[in-house]
């Protein structure tokens, strides 16, 4: 699969990037995503965003996107004002890497279960 002129365009900045290219955005047109059920709701629409965003397309029949649930959520907000910042936080993450693993690249990474947000300056 080749991009037409209305997808270069829309992807114009991904392409530019060496990690991504033409060959890497045309794997990420091609490229589906289901979510999980179990995954926050809030962070299951920031990493489905993303995703649509980066080209791939949710579809039933996708590699599943593992977010974490609404505990681990919740544990990382550490406070109630800070949830949706996490919930933002843990889908963005679980994006990149599910476009880093539809890429080939890079390492598999974690969340550290220790990290908190704060309020605290």
């Amino acid at each position: 699969m080749s991009l037409d002129a209305a997808a270069r365009r829309r992807y114009a900045r991904q392409l530019l990037l060496a990690e991504i290219g033409e060959a890497g955005q045309e794997c990420l047109v091609e490229a589906r995503f289901s979510l999980e059920t179990a995954s926050d709701p809030a962070a299951s629409v920031v990493a489905a965003d993303y995703l649509r965003r980066a080209g791939c397309e949710p579809s039933e029949d996708g590699q599943v996107l593992r977010v974490p649930d609404e505990t681990a959520v919740d544990t990382l907000a550490g406070a109630a004002t800070l949830r949706r910042p996490a919930a933002a936080l843990v889908g963005a993450f679980f994006a990149v890497e599910h476009i880093k693993a539809v890429l080939g690249v890079g390492a598999r990474g974690e969340l550290d279960p220790d990290l908190r947000l704060t309020t605290e300056a």
